[in-house]
């Protein structure tokens, strides 16, 4: 008898599969993530039919996308460019008349084919060429973290700039409050770039809530012209870039006043260009901060990059000098200079990353900076140099390993920056 059952089960299933009729695609919706390297990933593509029944008995080998590559420069094995997915993960669910299909991340722009053209993804149906979809039929993307996202602009010491601001929320969807605060600062790269171009060029809003820690995040759009190297020199570049930090600390103290972060738990990091700007804010405002990540910093203290040291030492000696001088702070009126206070920034643990075959910044400036502190008494810094291999691992080539930024978001394993970061909140 159980036999029968199971036989009669099978017909079923067979006749309800050759009884689906042909499908008619009312919606598209792509559920992306912001990549490592200023790309959109998806995740899943929710496919809504007009019929239900044209979803039934489909299965996930009745799917495969084709030109879906992973995130990264290079495959992190081989080193060489990155190739589709042999095993693309699909996984299919039905509610309905909407069918999600979730598969392995693969970048939205697809992958670089012949004469470095992009070659757009595809989902393919065997089972109905009518599920087929291209990138060009999605008619709507939610973007993960970025969706839910504050977005706005401030107003501070003469200048306006627009920002975009994670909060964590409950169960329920009620803002936590005081909660940590980490404030990105952007490179060069994103400079005069609009808010949204900023906030996806990399994953500084989305690491910490992707990796469950509940913090807010917080970037601005800065407006300068790229301070460049040696921009020590120029005073005005550097006031501009001390008065963007001041906007941002004023800013948060908007947030710490009306209780949505913990003013004892800020924290700051930057990369590039970034990374330059996270030690001046900590020279600002050094007793306000918790901890500090410099990544890959530029030299906006003393020339550094694109200078050649008078005598071995010269650049940790300038620096010593500096953290005992003065940064611009605004008064009220304009940005004005005022004595740094170097005991409070020296006691401001910091921990700076960079790649060893960096070429764009190089390590050396990292070096020089952990070293300046420590003669000047910093005791709780750290500093991780990451060798080629490790900058692999995470798809980044030796020709562009100024991209340190990648595994610093990344990785949360023992000893890492963001968990010695974590750690503190």
């Amino acid at each position: 008898m159980r036999r029968l059952y199971f036989v009669a089960c099978a017909l079923l299933l067979g006749l309800a599969s050759c009884s689906r009729p042909a499908a008619e695609v009312e919606n598209v919706v792509a559920y992306t993530r912001v990549g490592d390297i200023n790309n959109v990933m998806v995740d899943a593509i929710e496919l809504t039919v007009s019929n239900p029944r044209s979803l039934w008995g489909l299965k996930a080998e009745d799917f495969d996308i084709v030109n879906n590559i992973p995130d990264g420069f290079v495959d992190p094995a081989t080193g060489a460019a990155p190739t589709p997915y042999e095993d693309d993960g699909i996984v299919l669910t039905r509610n309905k008349n909407t069918l999600r299909i979730e598969a392995k991340s693969f970048n939205y722009r697809g992958r670089r084919g012949q004469n470095r053209q992009m070659e757009g993804w595809q989902l393919i149906c065997h089972a109905d060429p009518n599920l087929n979809v291209t990138a060009e039929q999605v008619t709507d993307t939610r973007l993960a973290v970025l969706d839910d996202c504050v977005k706005g602009s401030f107003t501070y010491a003469g200048i306006t700039r627009e920002y975009i601001l994670h909060l964590p929320k409950d169960a329920e969807g009620n803002v936590k409050k005081n909660v940590p605060l980490l404030v990105w600062q952007i490179g060069g790269g994103e400079y005069n770039r609009d808010l949204m171009t900023a906030a996806m060029a990399n994953r500084c809003i989305v690491s910490l809530p992707d990796a469950g820690v509940e913090c807010a995040t917080l970037m601005f759009a800065i407006a300068n012209p790229n301070y460049s190297y040696s921009a020590s020199l120029d005073p005005e570049r550097i006031k501009l870039v001390d008065r963007n930090n001041a906007l941002q600390m004023a800013f948060i103290d908007t947030l710490i006043a009306e209780g949505i972060v913990d003013g004892s738990k800020l924290f700051c990091a930057g990369a590039s260009s970034g990374g330059g700007c996270t030690m001046r804010f900590m020279m600002q405002f050094p007793d306000r901060f918790k901890a500090a990540v410099p990544c890959c910093a530029m030299d906006p203290i003393v020339p550094i990059h694109k200078a050649e040291e008078r005598y071995d030492g010269q650049f940790e000696d300038d620096l010593v000098k500096a953290f005992q001088d003065k940064v611009y702070k605004w008064n009220g009126e304009d940005m004005a200079l005022a004595p740094i206070d170097t005991e409070a920034f020296c006691r401001l643990p910091m921990f700076f990353v960079h790649a060893d075959s960096d070429t764009t910044c190089k390590v050396i400036s990292s070096h020089v900076y952990y070293g300046a502190r420590k003669r000047l008494g910093a005791q709780n810094d750290k500093i991780q140099i990451y060798d080629d291999a490790y900058m692999q691992s995470f798809g980044i080539s030796k020709m562009i390993s100024h991209f340190s930024w990648v595994p610093l978001l990344n990785d949360y394993s023992e000893g890492t920056a963001m968990d010695w970061m974590v750690k503190q909140m």
